[in-house]
């Protein structure tokens, strides 16, 4: 299968007509429609049907699209590879991750394969939002993150690394900090600072309440930033939740307090997620060993 197509065909996608996708392009509409029209004799089946709106993409075109732009990325990639192989240096590996584990997971993974591979260049992305389909694009090599389970995963693939867990934090002197066991009904009173309703922190704790019949305790303060939550606990009798991995610091230190809450809704799989039909660089390969060796002490321990 020629990858112009493919290239061709997630142009379509995109712009919804065949126009726009040849001006995206740089091709005339009817050179276009041929690389269309040849992608589908090849595949046997129609990608498109035509509307009053324009290309409307079928089943097979949503099904095949995954896999296009990892095949495309891929392809980048491999040319890039190539590049730095003729240039004497080892190229660039891109890591992206969601702001804590990029500050409180990864820096030692990286400092390793720094030192074992001095030619290696590596660019983090530290960011929350489209991190997967952005990987599909090929602007990333590796994502490490939390493994949720609506991930888009035509075209990706998955390592688990470890479990963290979301825990209910105070500080040390807090009432609560002082109690040997404590009930689900102890928690609505509190002052909470929570994360903001849309994150996935604040849906899995909705439901944790839903599922004992009690409704979600009321947000005094709202902050997506965990290091505003940590703060706002730290001096006051507020409580929050937050992951065990971004309060490791604080609760060495004393200056924090994690109370461990019984259910499956707290856990948090962790993994690598990368390009399903890619093969991976001998420098990717050194990331994810370790990382591996990284999580291994963070196993059994959740």
């Amino acid at each position: 299968m020629d990858l112009k197509h493919l290239r061709n065909m997630l142009a379509v996608i995109d712009e919804g007509s065949l126009g726009k996708a040849a001006v995206r392009l740089h091709l005339s509409q009817p050179a276009l429609t041929k690389s269309i029209q040849r992608l589908e004799e090849h595949l046997g089946v129609k990608v498109f049907e035509r509307d009053s709106r324009g290309m409307k993409p079928t089943l097979y075109a949503y099904s095949l699209q995954g896999y296009a732009k990892a095949a495309c990325a891929g392809m980048v990639e491999a040319e890039g590879r190539i590049r730095s192989l003729r240039s004497g240096t080892e190229g660039v590996v891109k890591v992206a991750a969601p702001p804590l584990l990029a500050t409180d997971f990864l820096p030692r993974a990286l400092v390793a394969l720094s030192d074992e591979r001095p030619n290696l260049k590596v660019e983090v992305v530290s960011q929350n939002q489209n991190l997967f389909t952005d990987l599909l694009e090929g602007h990333f090599n590796i994502v490490v993150a939390m493994l949720y389970d609506e991930l888009p995963w035509e075209g990706l693939t998955k390592r688990w690394l470890f479990d963290d867990r979301l825990v209910l934090v105070l500080r040390p002197d807090h009432p609560l900090a002082k109690r040997k066991a404590h009930r689900v009904k102890d928690f609505l009173e509190e002052k909470w600072v929570f994360t903001a309703a849309d994150t996935w922190s604040n849906r899995r704790v909705r439901l944790y309440f839903e599922q004992t019949g009690l409704a979600m305790p009321r947000a005094r303060i709202e902050s997506r930033n965990p290091a505003v939550l940590k703060a706002i606990v730290s001096i006051s009798d507020h409580v929050g939740i937050i992951s065990r991995l971004g309060v490791e610091r604080e609760l060495e230190a004393g200056t924090l307090k994690a109370i461990e809450i019984d259910s499956p809704m707290m856990q948090r799989p962790i993994g690598i997620v990368h390009r399903e039909i890619e093969p991976a660089s001998p420098a990717i390969n050194s990331l994810v060993s370790l990382l591996e060796a990284a999580s291994t002490g963070r196993r059994g321990n959740t």
